[in-house]
Protein backbone atom coordinates (compact mmCIF):
# COMPACT_ATOMS: atom_id res chain seq x y z
CA UNK A 1 0.00 0.00 0.00
CA UNK A 2 1.13 3.53 -0.70
CA UNK A 3 1.20 5.72 2.42
CA UNK A 4 -0.22 9.25 2.39
CA UNK A 5 3.25 10.85 2.44
CA UNK A 6 4.39 8.64 -0.42
CA UNK A 7 1.27 9.57 -2.42
CA UNK A 8 2.10 13.24 -1.91
CA UNK A 9 5.67 12.70 -3.16
CA UNK A 10 4.37 10.81 -6.22
CA UNK A 11 1.92 13.63 -6.95
CA UNK A 12 4.74 16.18 -6.83
CA UNK A 13 6.80 14.19 -9.30
CA UNK A 14 3.95 13.08 -11.55
CA UNK A 15 0.74 15.04 -10.87
CA UNK A 16 -0.99 13.23 -13.73
CA UNK A 17 -0.33 9.82 -12.15
CA UNK A 18 -3.61 9.45 -10.15
CA UNK A 19 -5.73 10.25 -13.20
CA UNK A 20 -3.85 7.80 -15.43
CA UNK A 21 -3.88 5.08 -12.78
CA UNK A 22 -7.62 5.32 -12.13
CA UNK A 23 -8.44 5.60 -15.83
CA UNK A 24 -6.55 2.43 -16.72
CA UNK A 25 -7.93 0.60 -13.70
CA UNK A 26 -11.50 1.49 -14.74
CA UNK A 27 -10.71 0.39 -18.29
CA UNK A 28 -9.42 -2.99 -17.12
CA UNK A 29 -12.37 -3.37 -14.73
CA UNK A 30 -14.87 -2.68 -17.51
CA UNK A 31 -13.24 -5.27 -19.76
CA UNK A 32 -13.21 -7.71 -16.82
CA UNK A 33 -16.99 -7.52 -16.50
CA UNK A 34 -17.97 -7.02 -20.15
CA UNK A 35 -15.52 -9.12 -22.20
CA UNK A 36 -15.47 -9.67 -25.05
CA UNK A 37 -16.11 -6.03 -25.85
CA UNK A 38 -15.26 -3.95 -28.91
CA UNK A 39 -13.24 -0.72 -29.01
CA UNK A 40 -16.22 1.27 -30.22
CA UNK A 41 -18.31 0.12 -27.23
CA UNK A 42 -15.47 0.95 -24.84
CA UNK A 43 -14.97 4.38 -26.38
CA UNK A 44 -18.67 5.12 -26.08
CA UNK A 45 -18.77 3.85 -22.49
CA UNK A 46 -15.89 6.09 -21.40
CA UNK A 47 -16.93 8.96 -23.70
CA UNK A 48 -13.53 9.19 -25.37
CA UNK A 49 -12.37 9.15 -28.98
CA UNK A 50 -11.49 5.79 -30.52
CA UNK A 51 -7.97 7.00 -31.32
CA UNK A 52 -7.37 7.87 -27.65
CA UNK A 53 -8.79 4.54 -26.54
CA UNK A 54 -6.62 2.70 -29.06
CA UNK A 55 -3.48 4.18 -27.47
CA UNK A 56 -4.64 2.95 -24.05
CA UNK A 57 -5.52 -0.53 -25.25
CA UNK A 58 -2.30 -0.84 -27.27
CA UNK A 59 -0.29 -0.05 -24.14
CA UNK A 60 -2.25 -2.58 -22.05
CA UNK A 61 -1.83 -5.19 -24.79
CA UNK A 62 1.94 -4.61 -24.88
CA UNK A 63 1.98 -5.15 -21.12
CA UNK A 64 0.29 -8.51 -21.61
CA UNK A 65 -2.86 -7.47 -19.72
CA UNK A 66 -5.41 -7.64 -22.53
CA UNK A 67 -5.87 -9.62 -25.73
CA UNK A 68 -7.42 -8.03 -28.80
CA UNK A 69 -9.30 -10.72 -30.68
CA UNK A 70 -11.79 -10.81 -33.56
CA UNK A 71 -14.71 -11.20 -31.15
CA UNK A 72 -13.52 -8.28 -29.01
CA UNK A 73 -11.13 -7.28 -26.23
CA UNK A 74 -10.61 -9.64 -23.28
CA UNK A 75 -8.34 -9.70 -20.27
CA UNK A 76 -5.48 -12.17 -20.19
CA UNK A 77 -4.98 -14.30 -17.08
CA UNK A 78 -2.39 -11.72 -15.96
CA UNK A 79 -4.93 -8.95 -16.50
CA UNK A 80 -7.58 -10.74 -14.45
CA UNK A 81 -5.13 -11.33 -11.62
CA UNK A 82 -4.06 -7.67 -11.72
CA UNK A 83 -7.61 -6.31 -11.50
CA UNK A 84 -8.24 -8.36 -8.36
CA UNK A 85 -4.87 -7.63 -6.79
CA UNK A 86 -4.78 -3.88 -7.51
CA UNK A 87 -8.27 -3.06 -6.19
CA UNK A 88 -7.14 -2.59 -2.53
CA UNK A 89 -4.24 -0.43 -3.74
CA UNK A 90 -6.57 1.78 -5.79
CA UNK A 91 -8.89 2.17 -2.80
CA UNK A 92 -5.99 3.19 -0.59
CA UNK A 93 -4.62 5.51 -3.27
CA UNK A 94 -7.98 7.26 -3.54
CA UNK A 95 -8.49 7.46 0.21
CA UNK A 96 -11.42 5.06 0.24
CA UNK A 97 -9.98 2.98 3.09
CA UNK A 98 -10.03 6.11 5.26
CA UNK A 99 -13.58 6.77 4.07
CA UNK A 100 -14.56 3.23 5.09
CA UNK A 101 -13.22 3.78 8.61
CA UNK A 102 -15.08 7.09 8.96
CA UNK A 103 -18.36 5.58 7.82
CA UNK A 104 -17.93 2.58 10.10
CA UNK A 105 -17.67 4.93 13.07
CA UNK A 106 -20.47 7.26 12.02
CA UNK A 107 -22.94 4.53 11.09
CA UNK A 108 -21.83 2.16 13.86
CA UNK A 109 -21.34 -0.66 11.39
CA UNK A 110 -18.74 -3.33 12.16
CA UNK A 111 -17.30 -3.05 8.66
CA UNK A 112 -17.91 -0.85 5.62
CA UNK A 113 -16.70 -1.66 2.11
CA UNK A 114 -16.65 1.24 -0.37
CA UNK A 115 -16.35 0.44 -4.09
CA UNK A 116 -14.77 2.96 -6.45
CA UNK A 117 -17.23 4.95 -8.59
CA UNK A 118 -20.92 5.81 -8.78
CA UNK A 119 -23.39 3.09 -9.73
CA UNK A 120 -25.86 5.72 -10.98
CA UNK A 121 -23.38 6.59 -13.74
CA UNK A 122 -21.46 3.33 -14.14
CA UNK A 123 -23.18 -0.06 -14.34
CA UNK A 124 -19.93 -1.85 -13.51
CA UNK A 125 -19.95 -0.37 -9.98
CA UNK A 126 -23.04 -2.38 -9.05
CA UNK A 127 -21.34 -5.58 -10.20
CA UNK A 128 -18.25 -4.68 -8.19
CA UNK A 129 -20.45 -4.14 -5.12
CA UNK A 130 -22.04 -7.52 -5.76
CA UNK A 131 -18.65 -9.19 -6.00
CA UNK A 132 -17.48 -7.59 -2.73
CA UNK A 133 -20.64 -8.67 -0.90
CA UNK A 134 -20.48 -12.18 -2.35
CA UNK A 135 -16.91 -12.57 -1.12
CA UNK A 136 -17.91 -11.57 2.42
CA UNK A 137 -20.99 -13.78 2.30
CA UNK A 138 -18.90 -16.85 1.57
CA UNK A 139 -16.75 -16.16 4.64
CA UNK A 140 -19.88 -16.03 6.84
CA UNK A 141 -21.39 -19.31 5.67
CA UNK A 142 -21.31 -22.37 7.93
CA UNK A 143 -22.73 -25.89 7.48
CA UNK A 144 -26.48 -26.44 7.99
CA UNK A 145 -27.23 -22.72 8.07
CA UNK A 146 -30.26 -20.87 6.69
CA UNK A 147 -29.43 -17.88 4.48
CA UNK A 148 -32.12 -15.30 3.68
CA UNK A 149 -31.87 -12.86 0.76
CA UNK A 150 -34.13 -9.97 -0.20
CA UNK A 151 -35.10 -8.78 -3.65
CA UNK A 152 -33.83 -5.80 -5.63
CA UNK A 153 -31.03 -4.93 -8.03
CA UNK A 154 -28.29 -4.94 -5.38
CA UNK A 155 -29.05 -8.44 -4.12
CA UNK A 156 -29.45 -9.61 -7.72
CA UNK A 157 -25.88 -8.36 -8.34
CA UNK A 158 -24.66 -10.40 -5.35
CA UNK A 159 -26.28 -13.53 -6.77
CA UNK A 160 -24.79 -12.92 -10.23
CA UNK A 161 -21.28 -12.33 -8.88
CA UNK A 162 -21.27 -15.30 -6.49
CA UNK A 163 -18.85 -17.89 -7.85
CA UNK A 164 -20.14 -21.35 -8.75
CA UNK A 165 -17.85 -23.23 -6.38
CA UNK A 166 -20.38 -24.70 -3.99
CA UNK A 167 -20.57 -24.00 -0.29
CA UNK A 168 -20.68 -25.71 3.11
CA UNK A 169 -22.99 -28.74 3.37
CA UNK A 170 -26.58 -28.42 4.42
CA UNK A 171 -27.11 -24.75 3.50
CA UNK A 172 -30.69 -23.71 2.80
CA UNK A 173 -31.43 -20.45 0.96
CA UNK A 174 -34.77 -18.68 1.40
CA UNK A 175 -36.31 -15.36 0.34
CA UNK A 176 -36.47 -12.83 3.17
CA UNK A 177 -39.99 -11.77 2.17
CA UNK A 178 -42.71 -12.61 -0.32
CA UNK A 179 -42.26 -11.69 -3.99
CA UNK A 180 -42.75 -8.18 -5.33
CA UNK A 181 -44.55 -7.50 -8.59
CA UNK A 182 -41.49 -6.39 -10.54
CA UNK A 183 -38.96 -7.79 -13.02
CA UNK A 184 -38.66 -11.47 -12.15
CA UNK A 185 -34.84 -11.24 -12.12
CA UNK A 186 -35.03 -8.94 -9.10
CA UNK A 187 -37.56 -10.90 -7.05
CA UNK A 188 -36.41 -12.48 -3.80
CA UNK A 189 -37.51 -15.95 -4.93
CA UNK A 190 -35.42 -15.74 -8.11
CA UNK A 191 -32.38 -14.46 -6.25
CA UNK A 192 -32.69 -17.16 -3.56
CA UNK A 193 -32.85 -19.89 -6.21
CA UNK A 194 -29.83 -18.47 -8.07
CA UNK A 195 -27.76 -18.20 -4.86
CA UNK A 196 -28.68 -21.80 -3.95
CA UNK A 197 -27.58 -22.98 -7.39
CA UNK A 198 -24.20 -21.25 -7.01
CA UNK A 199 -23.71 -22.71 -3.52
CA UNK A 200 -25.09 -26.14 -4.54
CA UNK A 201 -27.50 -25.71 -1.66
CA UNK A 202 -31.16 -26.42 -0.94
CA UNK A 203 -33.77 -23.71 -1.28
CA UNK A 204 -37.38 -23.04 -0.34
CA UNK A 205 -39.47 -20.34 -1.98
CA UNK A 206 -42.34 -18.19 -0.74
CA UNK A 207 -44.83 -17.79 -3.59
CA UNK A 208 -46.76 -14.85 -2.20
CA UNK A 209 -47.17 -11.17 -3.07
CA UNK A 210 -45.01 -8.90 -0.93
CA UNK A 211 -48.02 -6.83 0.16
CA UNK A 212 -51.35 -8.25 1.27
CA UNK A 213 -54.30 -7.14 3.37
CA UNK A 214 -54.16 -8.06 7.04
CA UNK A 215 -57.13 -10.41 6.60
CA UNK A 216 -55.33 -12.22 3.77
CA UNK A 217 -52.17 -12.53 5.89
CA UNK A 218 -54.11 -13.99 8.81
CA UNK A 219 -55.71 -16.54 6.51
CA UNK A 220 -52.38 -17.55 4.93
CA UNK A 221 -50.75 -17.99 8.32
CA UNK A 222 -53.25 -20.79 8.99
CA UNK A 223 -51.97 -22.70 5.96
CA UNK A 224 -49.59 -25.44 7.12
CA UNK A 225 -47.15 -25.28 4.18
CA UNK A 226 -46.94 -21.48 4.30
CA UNK A 227 -46.29 -21.57 8.03
CA UNK A 228 -43.55 -24.19 7.59
CA UNK A 229 -41.70 -21.97 5.10
CA UNK A 230 -42.15 -18.87 7.27
CA UNK A 231 -40.81 -20.74 10.30
CA UNK A 232 -37.79 -21.76 8.23
CA UNK A 233 -37.21 -18.17 7.03
CA UNK A 234 -37.27 -16.97 10.61
CA UNK A 235 -34.40 -19.32 11.55
CA UNK A 236 -32.05 -17.52 9.11
CA UNK A 237 -28.59 -16.88 10.57
CA UNK A 238 -27.42 -14.70 7.66
CA UNK A 239 -29.43 -11.99 5.92
CA UNK A 240 -28.42 -10.14 2.76
CA UNK A 241 -30.66 -7.20 1.91
CA UNK A 242 -30.75 -3.96 -0.02
CA UNK A 243 -32.30 -0.60 0.86
CA UNK A 244 -34.84 1.28 -1.23
CA UNK A 245 -35.62 4.96 -1.30
CA UNK A 246 -39.06 5.56 0.19
CA UNK A 247 -40.49 7.29 -2.88
CA UNK A 248 -39.34 4.67 -5.37
CA UNK A 249 -40.48 1.72 -3.25
CA UNK A 250 -43.84 3.30 -2.45
CA UNK A 251 -44.53 3.79 -6.16
CA UNK A 252 -43.51 0.21 -6.95
CA UNK A 253 -45.86 -1.03 -4.24
CA UNK A 254 -48.75 0.89 -5.83
CA UNK A 255 -49.06 3.83 -3.42
CA UNK A 256 -51.56 6.49 -4.49
CA UNK A 257 -51.07 10.25 -4.65
CA UNK A 258 -52.50 10.86 -1.17
CA UNK A 259 -50.39 8.12 0.39
CA UNK A 260 -47.26 9.46 -1.28
CA UNK A 261 -48.06 12.94 0.03
CA UNK A 262 -48.59 11.64 3.57
CA UNK A 263 -45.33 9.68 3.56
CA UNK A 264 -43.48 12.73 2.31
CA UNK A 265 -44.98 14.84 5.11
CA UNK A 266 -43.88 12.21 7.65
CA UNK A 267 -40.32 12.39 6.31
CA UNK A 268 -40.02 8.86 4.92
CA UNK A 269 -36.67 8.42 3.15
CA UNK A 270 -35.83 4.70 3.22
CA UNK A 271 -37.56 1.32 2.95
CA UNK A 272 -36.72 -2.22 4.05
CA UNK A 273 -39.14 -5.20 4.07
CA UNK A 274 -42.15 -2.94 3.59
CA UNK A 275 -41.20 -0.66 6.52
CA UNK A 276 -40.63 3.00 5.73
CA UNK A 277 -38.15 5.00 7.84
CA UNK A 278 -37.55 8.70 8.43
CA UNK A 279 -34.05 10.15 8.85
CA UNK A 280 -34.10 9.35 12.58
CA UNK A 281 -34.68 5.68 11.86
CA UNK A 282 -38.28 5.75 13.05
CA UNK A 283 -40.87 3.65 11.23
CA UNK A 284 -43.47 6.02 9.79
CA UNK A 285 -45.40 3.56 7.65
CA UNK A 286 -45.51 -0.12 6.75
CA UNK A 287 -47.12 -2.53 4.33
CA UNK A 288 -48.35 -5.87 5.77
CA UNK A 289 -46.35 -8.80 4.37
CA UNK A 290 -44.90 -12.18 5.31
CA UNK A 291 -41.28 -13.16 5.89
CA UNK A 292 -38.55 -12.06 8.27
CA UNK A 293 -39.80 -9.87 11.09
CA UNK A 294 -37.84 -6.78 12.04
CA UNK A 295 -38.00 -7.32 15.79
CA UNK A 296 -36.36 -10.75 15.45
CA UNK A 297 -33.32 -9.73 13.41
CA UNK A 298 -31.16 -8.55 16.28
CA UNK A 299 -31.89 -11.67 18.31
CA UNK A 300 -31.68 -14.40 15.67
CA UNK A 301 -29.54 -13.29 12.73
CA UNK A 302 -25.77 -13.58 13.22
CA UNK A 303 -24.71 -11.56 10.19
CA UNK A 304 -26.73 -8.83 8.46
CA UNK A 305 -25.13 -7.73 5.18
CA UNK A 306 -26.49 -4.59 3.51
CA UNK A 307 -25.77 -3.78 -0.14
CA UNK A 308 -26.86 -0.31 -1.26
CA UNK A 309 -25.24 2.45 -3.30
CA UNK A 310 -25.80 5.56 -5.36
CA UNK A 311 -25.85 9.16 -4.15
CA UNK A 312 -29.66 9.24 -4.05
CA UNK A 313 -29.71 6.44 -1.46
CA UNK A 314 -27.47 8.18 1.08
CA UNK A 315 -30.38 9.39 3.25
CA UNK A 316 -32.00 5.95 3.12
CA UNK A 317 -28.74 4.29 4.19
CA UNK A 318 -28.42 6.65 7.15
CA UNK A 319 -32.06 6.04 8.12
CA UNK A 320 -31.68 2.25 8.16
CA UNK A 321 -28.01 1.48 8.80
CA UNK A 322 -27.12 4.55 10.84
CA UNK A 323 -29.90 4.00 13.34
CA UNK A 324 -30.11 0.21 13.57
CA UNK A 325 -27.24 -2.28 14.08
CA UNK A 326 -25.81 -3.88 10.96
CA UNK A 327 -22.68 -6.00 10.57
CA UNK A 328 -21.55 -5.06 7.07
CA UNK A 329 -22.37 -2.33 4.57
CA UNK A 330 -21.25 -2.55 0.96
CA UNK A 331 -21.74 0.75 -0.86
CA UNK A 332 -20.16 2.90 -3.56
CA UNK A 333 -17.98 5.99 -3.48
CA UNK A 334 -20.81 8.36 -4.43
CA UNK A 335 -23.10 7.24 -1.60
CA UNK A 336 -20.23 7.21 0.91
CA UNK A 337 -19.22 10.79 0.17
CA UNK A 338 -22.82 11.99 0.24
CA UNK A 339 -23.32 10.33 3.65
CA UNK A 340 -20.35 12.27 5.00
CA UNK A 341 -21.87 15.48 3.62
CA UNK A 342 -25.15 14.72 5.38
CA UNK A 343 -23.34 14.16 8.65
CA UNK A 344 -21.98 17.69 8.43
CA UNK A 345 -18.50 19.20 8.29
CA UNK A 346 -17.76 19.36 11.99
CA UNK A 347 -16.33 16.23 13.53
CA UNK A 348 -18.85 14.51 15.79
CA UNK A 349 -21.78 16.60 14.56
CA UNK A 350 -24.56 14.83 12.70
CA UNK A 351 -27.50 16.17 10.80
CA UNK A 352 -29.50 13.03 11.57
CA UNK A 353 -28.65 11.99 15.15
CA UNK A 354 -29.38 8.42 16.26
CA UNK A 355 -32.68 7.88 17.97
CA UNK A 356 -34.08 5.25 20.27
CA UNK A 357 -36.33 4.01 17.52
CA UNK A 358 -37.40 0.42 16.97
CA UNK A 359 -34.38 -1.86 17.00
CA UNK A 360 -34.09 -4.08 13.96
Amino acid sequence: MVLAAEQEYLSLIAPELPEILVRRYRLLRKIYYSAPIGRRSLASYFKMGESVLRKETDLLREQGLIAVETRGICLTSSGESLVTAITPYIKSFLGLTVLEEKLSGLLKVKRVIVVTGDLENDEVVLLEMGRAAAKILRKCLKPHMVLAVSGGTSCAAVSHMLSESGGPSGITVVPARGGLGEDVDYQANTIAARVAQKLKANYRLLHLPDSLSQDALDMLLREKKIKEILDLINTARILVHGIGTAEEMARRRGAGTEEMKRMNEEGAVGEVFGFFFNTRGEIVDSIPSLGLYLEDLGNRVDNVIVVAGGRKKAEAIIAVVGNHPRDLLVTDEAAAKRILELYGHKEGETIYPNSNGIKI
